[in-house]
């Protein structure tokens, strides 16, 4: 039933028949700190369904911001297998991909949402490429800006005591 129900939705939203209400209480749409809310967003997947922000509240999100990726698989291979061996702890992460001219997004078995600035109901931030460690009530925790490579160990010393502190809150 929920894939039905997401199918709906994404059908309505690239009919322009659905207006998404984004938070943005004290959230510039480009600008973003630690301790201020993540805005809502949907965006359709090239590999999949479509993801929104919302379906997945109550849980720890990681949200992988690209930059200049042209099938760039072999770059984001170890933070595929670091997200898998936490998907049972309660992670999501999703890959996000900015088209660029003729570029392909990256195969990945996790979720690469498209953020298309003529997407509706998708949300551009800017400062690519970046990590984002989204806790359950939607509000950014932390915020690795800068390479995928150089930050890969930072992300994956923190993120296990950030989702064990995620468990105790729940």
């Amino acid at each position: 039933m929920g894939i039905i129900v997401r199918f709906l939705f994404l059908i309505s939203t690239l009919a322009g028949t659905v207006d998404t209400v984004i938070a943005q209480d004290n959230v510039d749409e480009n600008v973003i700190a630690p301790g201020q809310a993540v805005p809502d967003f949907s965006m359709p997947a090239a590999n999949g369904w479509g993801q929104r922000l919302a379906e997945v509240k109550g849980q720890a999100v990681m949200l992988i911001w690209l930059d200049d990726c042209d099938q760039c698989e072999e770059q984001l291979a170890q933070y595929q297998l670091m997200a898998e061996g936490l998907q049972a702890e309660g992670l999501v992460t999703w890959f996000i991909w900015t088209p660029d001219d003729d570029d392909k997004p990256p195969h990945m078995r996790l979720p690469v949402l498209i953020a298309d600035p003529y997407w509706k109901t998708a949300w551009q931030f800017e400062s690519r490429p970046a990590i984002m460690l989204v806790n359950g009530e939607g509000v950014l925790e932390h915020l690795i800006l800068g390479d995928l490579d150089d930050n890969f160990a930072t992300t994956d010393a923190l993120l296990p005591t950030w989702l064990a502190g995620q468990q105790r809150l729940k």
